[in-house]
């Protein structure tokens, strides 16, 4: 075995721990980000590497990486004096690791896509096993919010969401896997798969969280647009009706028993009501006249600010966390929201307000070449539709939800980028092949 290959292996078993550890082992997973960065970058760095040296995300990558030190450097010197000096801009650097992971994929030989998916739900469940609360879990079938202690239930509404458009987008695919298997491994195939799709839906309900629901809403609304864009790149698909129908049926039914069981519209019209607003509670919280916020109004109150803020250090921000010291040393806000909120509510402002517009430039170009890329290896049959599809749809609810909170800056918005969109991109390192 030579030393590259040897390398890709244990940059795979990285990625795997990566994708197993997040919740169940969370020292591990810190562990795991800094493997898959001290075995990447001598990958990229070999003499017989040229290859990855000329990906225009790691080239991208690379000169992020330069900006941040840089960034790192200026804040140092040009911050005010209140601000405690950190390296916490490095943190930005996490939208990475996805880069490494596809690599992993397209490299190792033995780790293939779908085992770094169900390993990574693989993880979830364990979570759920280890830290097994049954006050919690009667709450929640009882239509009380929870979060299972993934942060809070506005991440457990993300990892949810993210299951369960997996599981429904690759039914088709599933249903094509277990035909080929004997009986008795097909119904319990099937069974694996309803409850798993079942219990990611009933997480999205419990979780009770309105930025999660209508990032859903607005991608089921933008599927046709997605399916249209597949249709210009690459014709007709060549699939039977009868496998998107039955899924689309199963899931139906499946979501049928779901709201009968659990009173989803109920639920649903409580926590939208749950919160009186007024567009004169809006303006007031944006002019911050009123300290005794709601949830919506407490967000209006910190995009206010951030707005001010952004428009005082423009290119460069105010460095990493800092729109602690923002918020902390500001007038605009009461001393009970000083204590309970230290960010922004808001992806695209927390990376405005700490790396500045260059720094917010580097990430919107990834997010293009990441896009053109995806495209292209679809075009060329690299990528399959199913995949190409999730690929969209998650983006889609991925630009939605970001709008109402900073899940960049969290451990939840490194795993699940690095994961999703590093199983994606392993198909687009993939070499032409030919429609099947």
């Amino acid at each position: 075995m030579n030393r590259s290959k040897a390398l890709y292996i244990v940059l795979a078993i990285s990625s795997l721990v990566f994708a197993f550890s997040w919740l169940p082992v969370p020292r591990l997973f810190d562990v795991a980000c800094i493997l898959l960065i001290l075995l990447f970058v001598p990958a990229i760095m070999a003499p017989d590497n040229q290859e990855l040296r000329k990906d225009p995300l790691i080239i991208l990558g690379m000169c992020f990486f330069l900006y941040i030190v840089i960034s790192i450097i200026w804040h140092r010197f040009t911050l005010p004096d209140h601000f405690p000096a950190t390296t916490s801009d490095r943190r930005f650097l996490r939208v990475l690791y996805f880069i490494a992971i596809a690599y992993a994929i397209a490299r190792s030989g033995w780790l293939t896509a779908w085992r770094l998916l169900a390993v990574a739900f693989m993880g979830l469940v364990a979570y759920l096993s280890i830290s097994f609360n049954q006050a919690e879990w009667l709450l929640a079938w009882q239509g009380e919010r929870v979060d299972f202690g993934i942060h809070n239930a506005q991440h457990t509404g993300v990892v949810f969401s993210t299951c369960a458009l997996a599981l429904s987008v690759f039914t088709p695919r599933f249903y094509v896997w277990i035909k080929l298997a004997p009986r008795l491994a097909a119904f319990s195939g099937v069974s694996l798969w309803a409850g798993a799709w079942f219990f990611s839906v009933w997480g999205v309900f419990v979780a009770q969280t309105r930025a999660v629901w209508l990032g859903l809403c607005v991608t089921l609304l933008v599927l046709p647009a997605i399916l249209g864009l597949a249709y210009l790149l690459r014709g007709r698909p060549q699939l039977s009706v009868r496998k998107p129908l039955l899924a689309g049926i199963a899931s139906a039914v499946l979501l049928a028993l779901l709201v009968s069981s659990l009173d989803i519209p109920t639920l649903i019209n409580e926590r939208l009501e749950s919160e009186k607003v007024t567009w004169e509670s809006l303006r007031q919280a944006a002019t911050h006249e009123e300290h005794d916020l709601s949830s919506i109004e407490i967000r209006v109150a910190s995009w206010s600010a951030a707005v001010g803020w952004i428009m005082e250090k423009p290119f460069m921000g105010w460095g990493g966390r800092g729109s602690r010291p923002l918020i902390r040393s500001s007038d605009l806000f009461s001393d009970a929201f000083k204590k309970q909120f230290n960010h922004l509510h808001n992806s695209y402002l927390q990376t405005l307000v700490e790396i500045g517009l260059l720094g917010a430039m580097f990430i919107v170009v990834l997010m293009a070449l990441i896009g053109h890329a995806t495209i292209k290896a679809y075009q060329q049959h690299r990528m399959p539709l199913d995949v190409f599809l999730f690929a969209w749809v998650f983006f889609i609810f991925w630009l939605v939800v970001s709008c109402f909170e900073s899940y960049i800056i969290y451990p939840t918005g490194t795993y699940v980028i690095a994961i999703v969109t590093g199983f994606f991109y392993s198909y687009c390192l993939r070499q032409k092949t030919h429609p099947a």
